[in-house]
């Protein structure tokens, strides 16, 4: 179970260093990220939750305007209880303390993943609807879900497509269970780790008794296996709804699709059907690779076909 450690202190006229300011980022996004009610304890004055912190190591020149000192300031108002909050963490203090505490009940009951549910799958007026918010063809939306998910969108057992990434898994928990288990946890992506089908359920789980929220980004998901860590792009505030999500219904994972392309504006290669940009910015630099661009370009063709 992750807890906060640090040598020094962090915040207001704190010591400051990289590797400790680090570890309260980590901390306070695992709380923002693991507790249900997101948490109280980390919310503005208007009620709006906060963004997570960016992981830099980093306070920024001016610390009256640091959105980590902000942070550490909110949760010792909100959780701590503080009446005059200094926006610093000293080791073993109470805002130390507190949040360590706080780490472990957000752990203390192990996350379930959501129960399989049944839908009808998406319509033609669906595919219609979300072409028309990207601006492109129908055929061009097939085309990506033929590509990434070829078949269905779910398992037999009715849960969605997952494909578990270990090397992610690795990076996110900072290369902890490299060791002590090397079948989900590697510091290089590693093809021969899969197990493919439903066995990387199996692979998620073991993962999900370690670190719930670092699992739940590491595996791609649904008919266009988007990686768990883009769920704000996606537009969810937490990976567990995006999750949720994921389960729900292949409709709630075509408008997660929408929000990641938006995000990325990535709507404008679908709209010209410039496979090539489209691939580098959905599947990252490596794509030629794997052909992607090349198999997107023949699926649209297959599907514009079909609907002439």
């Amino acid at each position: 179970m992750p807890s906060l450690h640090i040598a020094y202190s962090v915040g207001m006229a704190g010591v400051n260093i990289g590797s400790d300011i680090k570890a309260v980022q980590i901390a306070l996004n695992t709380i923002l990220a693991l507790t249900p009610l997101a948490p109280t304890s980390i919310f503005s004055a208007t009620g709006s939750p906060i963004q997570p912190l960016v992981i830099d190591g980093f306070l920024g020149a001016h610390l009256d305007n640091s959105k980590t000192v902000a942070a550490i300031k909110l949760f010792q108002s909100n959780v701590v209880g503080l009446a005059n909050p200094n926006g610093k963490i000293e080791p073993n203090d109470a805002t130390h303390r507190k949040i360590n505490t706080t780490l472990a009940a957000a752990y203390a009951t192990p996350y379930q993943l959501p129960r399989v549910q049944s839908s009808a799958p998406p319509t033609a007026q669906d595919y219609n609807d979300i072409a028309q918010t990207l601006g492109c063809e129908v055929a061009a939306i097939k085309a990506v879900a033929q590509v990434e998910c070829s078949g269905e969108a779910y398992f037999s057992n009715g849960r969605p497509k997952i494909l578990f990434e270990a090397h992610i898994f690795s990076r996110l928990t900072q290369h902890r269970y490299d060791i002590s288990q090397p079948t989900i946890s590697s510091r290089s992506w590693n093809p021969a780790l899969y197990t493919g089908g439903n066995a990387e359920y199996y692979r998620l789980e073991q993962a999900l008794a370690l670190d719930p929220l670092a699992a739940l980004q590491s595996a791609s998901w649904g008919r266009f296996q988007i990686m768990g860590f883009n769920y704000q792009a996606c537009g969810y505030r937490t990976v567990q709804a995006f999750v949720q999500d994921m389960f729900c219904s292949e409709t709630k994972q075509l408008e997660a699709f929408v929000g990641f392309i938006k995000y990325n504006s990535l709507d404008i290669y679908l709209q010209n059907k410039d496979w090539s940009r489209f691939a580098r910015g959905y599947n990252g630099p490596g794509y030629a690779e794997n052909k992607y661009d090349i198999k997107i370009r023949a699926a649209y063709k297959t599907f514009s076909r079909e609907s002439a």
